[in-house]
């Protein structure tokens, strides 16, 4: 599938982004994982994040994640695109979270804080938009959305 946006690049790209157009975003992110590593598998392409309550990056690999997240690409842009909330995509099974309460809820907070400084970016959309269009090019249906 040529042109196809790796996850982890994505996610790098978007942290990135982030903290250069909306550094009281990123920070408000951070704050609300905490001390905390993540790991997020998206079809099998994993991202680890990680923060120290200051910044957020990428691992090259995991270590002792506290949150685990596996999902699909086309759930991303379903959730992105606010069709159901992280809640209503774990409840249909769509997303597996595993973690403990306290993990769960501040990855919970992390993810609206990164969503809220997403749609403010300038450049957050064009990032959202190519992998929205792998997601769609992939789908026999040429449709993100679920089967409702």
């Amino acid at each position: 599938m040529a042109g196809r946006v790796p996850f982890r690049g994505w996610v790098d790209r978007g942290l990135r982004t982030l903290a250069r157009e909306l550094p009281s975003a990123h920070a408000r992110l951070a704050a609300a994982l905490g001390a905390r590593e993540v790991r997020i598998v998206v079809d099998a392409e994993e991202a680890v994040v990680e923060s120290d309550g200051h910044r957020v990056w990428l691992r090259d690999e995991a270590s002792a994640p506290c949150v685990t997240l596996a999902t699909t690409r086309r759930e991303v842009v379903v959730l992105a695109d606010a069709e159901r909330s992280l809640v209503e995509s774990v409840l249909r099974g769509d997303t597996v979270l595993r973690g403990r309460v306290a993990d769960l809820a501040a990855f919970h907070d992390g993810l609206v804080e990164f969503l809220r400084g997403a749609v403010r970016s300038p450049s957050f959309p064009g990032l959202m938009d190519a992998f929205r269009a792998d997601v769609v090019s992939s789908d026999p249906t040429g449709r993100p959305r679920s089967d409702e």
